[in-house]
């Protein structure tokens, strides 16, 4: 058996708190059967996403992605941040591993949708609401008669999806690949994404996409989910990245590399974007890539694929690589920017979208981690 945790951007900061189910200080056995029972977390679903927040995250341009800040049922605003995001568990993890000398927060991550209607609606101009009649039109949607209180359902979100890598399509590949976190989540599309990180020459020779290239990275590296085995002596890792877009849907913008580590029990991240498309460079005095676009026609609820690239690869290595800190490392990839579900909604009424809702939205995925243990610590 697993159990997902969910939701976790709606828990005022009690699924990744610092202490135990019953507000103790952690133990090593503890952690082992909380890591045994929960491999993988949900970072994505119809009630917002869970990644990261502007306030924990201040640096981080797309942060502000699918947010929902209100209880459930409550118009009640949460005020606890921290310890409800997964980027921030991911370094809650790393700093306990730096003190403590274990990781609670060695997870991969899933995307759900907790629909109530046995559907998943996870297509933003087919999307149909999560809870029936409350929500089951684009006029109800839209001007939230049958709110519940406190829920507005505008800012529900058409999201997400689980993707696993598995050598075959059975319930027990499956579920392998769920217990070794070979996992990502997509708010949506079908997009395929992988990364394989490691040491030497032979991690870097992989080249993304190429003839053989998975295969090849099996063997010089470890996929998402994994840790960085070998010495870390010449130089950082080194990352293979590869990203498709859904073929159904958008291009792509871009994927990045974040990264989170731990020095001396204090936590860090930083945002390194690894493959762009449209040839834009990142500016090195900023560290920031010129936005790709934006060609939504929110009258008409349409876009256009004349921006992006159908497929990104990298091969990065970690400049700020410290061989001594614990680190993790996660892609996150971003489409063009698309109509939001409630543009699509608001085009085929004839009437304003909704005020202080976006009109369009990039949708993305995120993979789970690859962690960097110390020589000393493995």
């Amino acid at each position: 058996m697993l159990a997902i945790p969910h939701n976790s951007n709606l828990s005022n900061g009690q699924t990744f708190a610092a202490t135990d189910s019953y507000g103790q200080k952690m133990t090593a056995s503890y952690v082992a059967t909380r890591s045994r029972n929960e491999p993988v977390v949900e970072i994505t679903q119809t009630k917002g996403t869970s990644e990261t927040h502007p306030s924990l995250s201040p640096n981080d341009e797309f942060a502000g992605f699918e947010l929902i800040e209100t209880f459930p049922g409550s118009a009640a605003p949460m005020t606890q941040f921290a310890g409800g995001y997964v980027r921030d568990a991911l370094k809650t993890g790393l700093a306990m591993q730096d003190g403590d000398g274990f990781n609670p927060y060695r997870f991969g991550v899933v995307g759900g949708t907790d629909s109530h209607l046995a559907m998943s609606p996870v297509i933003e101009k087919n999307y149909f609401g999560t809870t029936g009649n409350r929500d089951g039109t684009a006029a109800l949607r839209l001007n939230c008669t049958f709110c519940s209180p406190g829920s507005d359902f505008r800012k529900f979100s058409s999201s997400g999806l689980t993707a696993v890598w598995a050598p075959e399509n059975t319930r027990a590949a499956v579920f392998d690949a769920i217990e070794r976190k070979e996992t990502y989540a997509t708010t949506g599309p079908r997009m395929q994404v992988r990364i394989f990180g490691g040491f030497g020459s032979a991690m870097a020779a992989i080249r993304a996409g190429a003839s053989g290239w998975v295969e090849a990275a099996y063997k010089a590296g470890t996929p998402m989910g994994g840790t960085l085995k070998g010495a870390a002596a010449g130089g950082g890792p080194i990352f293979a990245v590869w990203v498709l877009k859904d073929p159904e849907g958008a291009n792509l913008d871009r994927a990045q590399i974040v990264k989170v580590w731990s020095k001396g029990g204090v936590s860090h991240e930083e945002i390194f974007d690894v493959a762009l498309s449209d040839s834009r460079q990142v500016d090195p005095g900023s560290g920031k890539a010129p936005p790709v676009g934006n060609t939504v026609n929110v009258t008409t609820a349409t876009y256009s694929n004349s921006i992006g690239a159908a497929i990104l690869t990298a091969s990065w290595t970690d400049p700020k690589f410290d061989p001594a800190a614990h680190a993790a490392y996660y892609v996150r990839a971003l489409e063009i920017p698309t109509p939001r579900w409630t543009t699509y909604d608001a085009a085929r009424l004839g009437v304003a979208t909704p005020a202080g809702i976006p009109t369009a939205i990039q949708e993305r995925a995120f993979t789970s981690a690859i962690w960097y243990d110390p020589v000393a610590s493995r």
